[in-house]
């Protein structure tokens, strides 16, 4: 059985409303594709910032084994004159015990403090010079010098191989003497020093600016005999900057004195400078936090710590020592250095998030608000007024002045609806009135006509009862029938 109970049809939204969902639904899908677009860019940026950092790492890993190797040089060469020393020591027969004679008879005046002192220049360059305390055996060097000397060419080859050394050396453990490689002349020393004689010199050079390389290398501070690298300090003749690295020398159990090589900070500033970092600063650090050497042309003061990774801080070992190697790049230089490279995807993005926007604006303008215009323009000519068409691209024009004749037409059939339906009325309430007015006259005429004949009927029973009366008087009255009224 079908359902014949009438359902109440539901409204339709309004054009306002139609429009109002429109623009929500275009600031929704810009809202969802501007979320995709920053959240693409956001792990583009934490993918690009990680890159950095393995790029800064390994940047600092290059920088590291090249450190590493100059570092070993100054090892090695140091190693190499301990190793021939301690042997000449062990096995005297090995050395060449007829160089210092062959150099005494060379000699021209020899001077108690600085033996070598007067030999011919070409000599001097090649086998260095002497230092001995005046206060100590004036032969005391003749019986160790040999051991060093063996080392002689190995230590001229070094130096001409690498200029970054800066002087090579052999310390006496009794602090009575020593030799330097190249030679440093008498008058040089005390002039550095501003001592007034050698024992005053070679005290300033047994301190070495606090790092009294006798005592750091030694039995008491270096049990393990291992190489040891100093604190940096000041060349007393050349005013530079430099590290030492020692190596102590012993004959049997006996501490006979120290090999050392001092190696200028510059080795290590150009070797940062050379090896420019993608972003950031690098420095060379030892355990005291003191800097070595720092990868700017003028060097800053090493920021505070703490040095750790959370805080943009590498830090790399440097083998056979207590130092490192720093490399700090600041979350804002990581920031900006990573949207600088992000600025060609950015700026696709955008104009990408753009295109769509002017494409979906173009298209609401185009097809979509005339649309919704037609069908708020319906909703307005179902009203007595009709206004024009609003302006609309050239497309929709034929689609407005359709609306607008058909709702003409209909206005036009509505109102002559209306006035034949009012003509109707007013003949049908005429009518009305005058079959009410028909109905009334004959209701009169009737009324009028009941009134005679009631009066009839007066004047006939009143006849009757006169004639009744009279026929009473002559006979015996009788009864006589009612008249139905």
């Amino acid at each position: 059985m079908s359902d014949t109970v009438p359902h109440t049809e539901a409204p339709a939204p309004s054009a306002r409303h139609i429009h109002r969902q429109h623009a929500t639904a275009l600031a929704i899908v810009m809202a969802v594709f501007t979320v995709a677009l920053l959240a693409y860019g956001w792990s583009v940026y934490a993918r690009q910032r990680a890159a950095l950092w393995w790029g800064l790492s390994s940047q600092g890993e290059q920088i590291q084994l090249a450190l590493n190797d100059t570092l070993d040089v100054a090892r090695s060469h140091v190693s190499g004159m301990r190793q021939s020393t301690e042997r000449n020591l062990r096995q005297p027969l090995l050395a060449d015990t007829s160089l210092v004679d062959r150099l005494e008879r060379r000699n021209l005046a020899p001077l108690r403090d600085a033996p070598w002192d007067r030999l011919p220049q070409d000599l001097v360059k090649e086998v260095g010079a002497v230092h001995v305390d005046p206060g100590a055996d004036a032969t005391a060097y003749r019986r160790g010098v040999e051991a060093p000397l063996g080392a002689l060419a190995q230590v001229a080859a070094s130096h001409s191989q690498h200029q970054r050394l800066q002087w090579s050396y052999f310390y006496d453990a009794q602090k009575q003497w020593r030799w330097v490689y190249p030679a440093q002349s008498r008058e040089d020393l005390l002039t550095a020093t501003g001592q007034a004689d050698m024992a005053g010199a070679l005290a300033t050079l047994w301190d070495a600016g606090g790092t009294t390389p006798l005592d750091a290398a030694g039995p008491t501070r270096n049990p393990q005999k291992e190489l040891v690298w100093t604190a940096a300090h000041t060349d007393p003749l050349k005013k530079t900057a430099v590290v030492s690295v020692l190596a102590p020398v012993y004959s049997a159990e006996r501490y006979a004195g120290v090999v050392g090589a001092d190696l200028t900070l510059d080795a290590l500033s150009a070797v940062l400078l050379q090896r420019a970092l993608p972003m950031g600063q690098a420095w060379v650090v030892n355990s005291q936090g003191q800097v070595l050497a720092s990868s700017e042309a003028k060097p800053s003061a090493l920021p505070a710590g703490p040095y750790v990774p959370d805080a943009g801080w590498l830090r790399f070992a440097l083998r056979g020592t207590d130092w490192s190697l720093l490399v700090h790049a600041p979350g804002s230089v990581v920031t900006r250095k990573t949207l600088a490279q992000m600025v060609p995807m950015l700026a696709t993005g955008v104009a990408g998030l753009l295109a769509l926007l002017v494409a979906c604006l173009w298209l609401s303008r185009r097809f979509t608000q005339p649309a919704l215009q037609l069908a708020e323009y319906v909703q307005q000519t179902e009203g007595p007024s009709i206004k024009r068409p609003p302006p609309v691209p050239a497309l929709w024009k034929p689609w407005f002045d359709r609306v607008a004749r058909l709702a003409l037409q209909r206005r036009d059939q509505v109102m002559g609806a209306h006035q034949r339906t009012t003509q109707l009325e007013n003949q049908a309430a005429q009518h009305i009135v005058d079959l009410r007015n028909t109905a009334a006259e004959h209701e009169a005429q009737l009324a009028l006509r009941a009134g005679e004949l009631r009066s009839a009927y007066a004047q006939l029973s009143a006849a009757l009862a006169d004639a009744q009366a009279a026929q009473g008087a002559s006979k015996k009255p009788t009864r006589p029938n009612p008249l139905p009224e």
